[in-house]
Order: structure tokens, then C-alpha cells, then sequence
């Protein structure tokens, strides 16, 4: 299992690459603190320009010990410091736990498609069962499929399953080859009998 910590920004106009600068300083710093941290852009979808961090543990313990690491830092003091002095984004969607609920995380894969989902939690075994189906079709195209669910949130109904490329060259090429099939429209119009597709967005690194 991996536990996911996530937050999503949107920099001040004429301030993206300080808040870039800014959040790989911050992925160094924790990369000291044993922790593994990623930045992305948000390409496509409702929040496109917002820079999403995110730190990954393999489980809610490891979490949260580095939650707390961070938070009781002289570092974390640093940055909240310089937020203070000089803030170059607002937060668009808080500090947050999500989980990987099926499949794992590639860090060749990180070209993401990600698809939200409203659905109860009862629904939770059809959608494992759907996500084998996925998962098989993406193997021929070299996609990698997560199934994340929120852990915190406002909207704790929901799922997302997130769709892994090496590149948006190829996240395209999976679009057409496999996304526009029969066979996978109608695991979309299974998909819809159990919940009820909210939004959708694309990111790509931003911390290369």
C-alpha cells in the first residue's frame, strides 16, 4: 500500500517559477529527511496551471511519523517563514491523505490521466473487479492504472483512478489505441451504472 499526503497551489501571477523554485527546495530538503517527494503541473482539467505536491509512504505509520518530522523541523519553520514574507501562491486544495486502493505507483509513469468518481462505498467490489478489466487493457499500451481513494477530504464518496504514462506522447497514443475501443467504452458505460464521473485532469512532472 502506499499513503499519499497532497496538496495543490496556484501561483501568483509573474510568480511561477519562484513557487517552483520554492517547492524543489522543499523536495531536496525532505529527500534529506529520508522522505520521497514529487512535483507536478496540472496540464488539463479545472485547476490547469496549479502545481501539486505530493509525499508518498508505504503506510499510514511512515505517514505520519514524517507529518510530524516535518512539522517539528527548523526547516518547516523556514518555510513557513518565507510564506509569510513573500508568499507566491494560494492553496486551491488543501494538505490532504489520500491511498492507493489497487495497483502501484510507477515512477517511470508519471504522465497522469485522472478520473474522478462520486460513487457509495458499497460499491467498492464492482469497482475492484473493473479495475482487473483496466488493468489488462493498459498492459497492451504500456499505461499504468492506480485506484486511489481519499482517506481526508470534503468529498470522501468518491474514487479516482488515475492512468500512468511515460510520456504524453504516449498517454495520446493510449487515448486513441485504447481509450476510443468498444471494449473500453463499455467498461465506461459499466463504470457510470456504479458512479458518477465528476471531473477529470491531466499533470505532468515539474520537478525534473
Amino acid at each position: 500500500m502506499t499513503v499519499i499526503t497532497t496538496q495543490t497551489v496556484r501561483p501568483h501571477p509573474g510568480k511561477a517559477r519562484l513557487q517552483l523554485n520554492n517547492m524543489k527546495e522543499v523536495v531536496k530538503a525532505f529527500g534529506d529527511m529520508g522522505i520521497t517527494s514529487r512535483i507536478s503541473r496540472v496540464l488539463f482539467g479545472p485547476n490547469a496551471g496549479c502545481l501539486v505536491f505530493s509525499n508518498f509512504a508505504s503506510n499510514f505509520a511512515e505517514a505520519m511519523t514524517y507529518t510530524q518530522k516535518v512539522f517539528s523541523s527548523e526547516m518547516w519553520a523556514k518555510v513557513q517563514m518565507r510564506l509569510d514574507d513573500n508568499p507566491a501562491s494560494d492553496i486551491v486544495m488543501p494538505l490532504n491523505i489520500i491511498r492507493v486502493a489497487a495497483g502501484e505507483m510507477k515512477p517511470s509513469h508519471r504522465v497522469m490521466n485522472f478520473r474522478w468518481y462520486l460513487m457509495k462505498k458499497d460499491k467498492v467490489p464492482q469497482v475492484m473487479g473493473m479495475f482487473e478489466e483496466v488493468k489488462t487493457m493498459c498492459e497492451k499500451v504500456d499505461i499504468n492504472p492506480v485506484l486511489l481513494v481519499p482517506v481526508t477530504g470534503d468529498t470522501m464518496s468518491s474514487m479516482v483512478i488515475a492512468y500512468g504514462a511515460k510520456s504524453l506522447a504516449d498517454s495520446g497514443k493510449a487515448f486513441d489505441e485504447m481509450g476510443m475501443t468498444e471494449e473500453f467504452q463499455t467498461l465506461v458505460q459499466k463504470a457510470a451504472e456504479v458512479g458518477e464521473l465528476n471531473s477529470a485532469w491531466m499533470t505532468v512532472p515539474a520537478d525534473d
